[in-house]
């Protein structure tokens, strides 16, 4: 999951490089959601961790 991340972030680069700024907002902007659903997934997760 983390790959797709930098694969998207990696996409919106290239876009931006290549002038096509919509594109690159876009794929940025799925990137951001992504991680933030990422983030979210492993602050909520419980530790089973008995000590």
């Amino acid at each position: 999951m983390m790959s797709l991340i930098f694969l998207l972030l990696f996409i919106a680069m290239w876009c931006a490089y290549r002038n096509h700024l919509s594109t690159s907002y876009l794929f940025f902007g799925v990137s951001v959601i992504v991680g933030l659903y990422w983030f979210h997934h492993h602050a909520t997760d419980s530790l089973s961790i008995l000590l």
